[in-house]
């Protein structure tokens, strides 16, 4: 799998949480499933109740790996703000210094996820650039 930089920082985040080591011998591709999720997946699924922890641990890396490359690309520390409902809505914000680089809102998480890695990685890189693009709009911000 030839792996874009968002899904290899996405990677080490995923294994970084593995401290027993069970993840070790895993395919990539077997850790990124759980981020597919398809349409009819997705129909299946009740909106009412509490979001799997599961799901809120996933939205949480894949936002803390995009203010990881955003970081990386940009070379100012960025970190991720997440206000999730219990109902699964909430917004997330990636700071760098006193700037927000990333304003996302986030909804019905019961049923997040992607189609494919790709659509992953397409909505990712979508999103360093905006933090990017802000970034460079407002560098003394950035930096403060």
């Amino acid at each position: 799998m030839n792996t874009p930089p968002i899904l290899a920082a996405l990677l080490r985040l995923m294994r970084s949480h593995d401290h027993s080591g069970v993840w070790d011998d895993e395919p990539d591709e077997v850790l990124l499933a759980p981020f597919i999720v398809t349409k009819a997946q997705k129909r299946e699924m009740p909106l009412i109740g509490d979001p799997d922890p599961d799901v809120l641990w996933r939205v949480e890396l894949f936002y803390a790996a995009v203010a990881w490359e955003i970081e990386r690309r940009s070379g100012r520390a960025v970190a991720p703000l997440l206000k999730i409902h219990h109902e699964g809505w909430g917004r997330v914000v990636l700071i760098a210094g006193r700037l927000v680089a990333v304003n996302a809102h986030v909804r019905e998480l019961h049923r997040w996820g992607f189609e494919s890695l790709e659509q992953l990685a397409e909505k990712a890189e979508t999103l360093v650039a905006e933090g990017l693009a802000v970034i460079a709009q407002f560098p003394a911000i950035a930096e403060a």
